[in-house]
């Protein structure tokens, strides 16, 4: 059995927390549709359909999303395996969406994705910032002839 708690500033910052033997996850919804989903501890085969579940089942309610895996131990390759489906998933329901991932993530992400086809950015709030400055959140100005 693998204990796990989450750093106390994500816990009282979260709207909603899951916890099981060797990960927990946790949602923060920063507007009705855009939210960041932490995940913490381990993900490998074992556990990889919770994962997977955990994040599908927001999809329908985000236009933005940010995958935090800072918080992640290990990241197996079933747990890539998700990722690369919600990226899927993510572009066929037009969310936009990025990775922010842990040491242990960008190890394995440099065997599985050495393209970097997965968005990633280098902290959550760089990740903020460039789901911010979408250019289909900005307003067009035309000037008009008179």
């Amino acid at each position: 059995m693998h204990n796990l708690t989450l750093p106390t500033a994500r816990r009282n910052s979260a709207s909603n927390i899951t916890e099981s033997d060797m990960a927990a996850y946790c949602t923060k919804w920063l507007a009705p549709s855009s939210a960041v989903l932490s995940v913490f501890g381990e993900i490998d085969a074992a556990n990889c359909r919770e994962f997977a579940d955990y994040v599908f089942l927001h999809l329908p309610h985000v236009r933005e999303l940010v995958l935090d895996l800072t918080g992640v131990e290990f990241f197996g390759t079933a747990a890539f395996s998700a990722v690369h489906t919600l990226g899927v998933r993510a572009a066929g329901e037009g969310i936009d969406w990025t990775v922010v991932p842990s040491h242990a993530v960008t190890r394995l992400l440099r065997i599985c994705d050495p393209e970097n086809a997965l968005p990633l950015e280098e902290s959550v709030a760089t990740a903020l910032l460039r789901l911010r400055r979408d250019p289909s959140d900005l307003v067009e100005v035309v000037a008009k002839s008179r």
